[in-house]
């Protein structure tokens, strides 16, 4: 009889040894797959580009040794709710970090990616925004011409008006405040961030039966540019209200300056003959409002439009013997001269 051949038990062993040569060398990819607790390590600095897909990011992690496998990352973030929210920038980690908390700074707003102060003065026109812009290289000035054009959702809007003769649908809407953007920041987003100030700020006003939001803010935009001093805005409003009331043409210089330096204001003096320019912005020639708004607009120049200071002024001119940019109000036109140097 034949005698039966004794197994071997050495496939099981081999087996055995190469479970446990993946195990040591596997580890740490296991742990990097399972943990979610960080450890504070090597700070390092990462650079996330625009547009980077859930692969790239991973990639640059791995070069920069934060973590050890890209696969074991994509997994992490598919697993993840912040995984679709990757942003880009300049990201602050160490290498002690665990995936999920990498994923958690890169989905927040710890990013420091360049940024650009961008500040607008009261009363600076469109044109003047838009070059200014231009030199801070965040647009050009075209391009800012063509996203003032875009749709923009804001309740406000839907009631502006855009009358013909008009240079720009949001000329006086785009608010004056200091804003930081991004360094890639769009002219839409420079523009819907300026509409959006500017929605916070007129909420806090209402607006009379009588008035509506473009004729208030053409109103406080020639108040803007006509007033040097906060304190006059609402003695400069009640002129123009009293003119209006008595049919008078309005007058004012900052419309013809307007008019003849197309939104610049690169000119420091109207000339008599600049009062004679043919623009439905020139107040000399035409009467009533002008078609629209000459400048941006603060919040105390449009409470001074909404609420004009109550007298009989009808004329005002600047002050030379103060020279500090008040102004002498008076009643009738012979005063306005005898006043005048």
């Amino acid at each position: 009889m034949a005698k039966k051949k004794k197994k071997t038990r050495m496939p099981v062993i081999i087996i055995a040894l190469l479970l446990v040569v993946a195990v040591i060398i596997g580890a740490p990819y296991i742990k990097e797959l399972v943990s979610a607790t960080s450890t504070e390590g090597e700070a390092v600095v990462v650079e996330i580009e625009k547009g980077a897909s859930t692969e790239d990011i991973a990639q640059a992690l791995k070069d920069k040794g934060l973590i050890k496998s890209v696969t074991i990352f994509k997994v992490r973030a598919k697993l993840s709710e912040d995984g679709s929210k990757l942003n880009y920038g300049t990201f602050n980690l160490h290498k002690g970090m665990c995936i999920p908390d990498i994923i958690s700074t890169l989905a927040g707003n710890y990013a420091t990616r360049p940024t650009v102060k961008f500040t607008v003065p009261e009363g600076f026109s469109v044109q003047q925004i838009a070059k200014r812009a231009e030199e801070l290289e965040l647009c050009s000035k075209e391009e800012f011409y063509d996203a003032l054009d875009d749709s923009y959702d804001y309740e406000f809007l839907k009631n502006v008006p855009f009358k013909d003769g008009a240079d720009y649908p949001l000329q006086g809407f785009l608010y004056p405040e200091t804003y930081e953007f991004f360094a890639d920041a769009t002219a839409h987003d420079i523009i819907n961030k300026m509409l959006s100030q500017f929605e916070k700020e007129i909420s806090k006003f209402k607006i009379p039966k009588e008035q509506d939001l473009y004729e208030v803010i053409t109103i406080a935009s020639m108040i803007e540019r006509e007033a040097l001093w906060d304190k006059e805005m609402k003695t400069i409003s009640g002129v123009i209200y009293n003119r209006i009331e008595k049919g008078m043409k309005l007058q004012i210089d900052a419309t013809v300056q307007y008019a003849v330096s197309k939104g610049e204001y690169n000119i420091e003096r109207v000339t008599y003959d600049d009062l004679e320019i043919k623009s439905p912005y020139n107040t000399y020639r035409n009467e009533g409002l002008p078609v629209g708004p000459i400048s941006s607009v603060s919040s105390i120049a449009i409470e001074a439009a909404l609420n004009p200071q109550e007298h009989e002024y009808l004329y005002y001119h600047t002050d030379t013997e103060k020279n500090d940019g008040t102004h002498i109000f008076t009643k009738t036109y012979q005063e306005h001269l005898a006043t005048m140097n």
